[in-house]
């Protein structure tokens, strides 16, 4: 799993200082929660995996998670 530093990084290093922390703090809010609705409604402890592509079709980013019956979220993601 990569770390929120370890995202920021990566897509400073694609999209520069500046753009690289638009997107994580504007567009993964957007991601995140949307993964979220889909883990809130699968079953417990199936595992859920969902790639949403950049605008610009650069980048991807690869979110991998599930849930346990008392709604706690494991979550995975990776820049591609």
């Amino acid at each position: 799993m990569e770390a929120s530093a370890e995202i920021i990084e990566k897509l400073k290093q694609r999209y520069g200082e500046k753009e690289g922390m638009r997107i994580f703090l504007t567009v993964m809010p957007g991601i995140t929660a949307d993964f979220q609705k889909m883990l809130l409604s699968s079953p417990p402890h199936k595992t859920v995996q969902e790639e949403y592509r950049l605008d610009d079709g650069r980048t991807t980013l690869a979110l991998t998670g599930s849930r346990d019956e008392h709604g706690q979220i494991s979550l995975s993601v990776q820049v591609l």
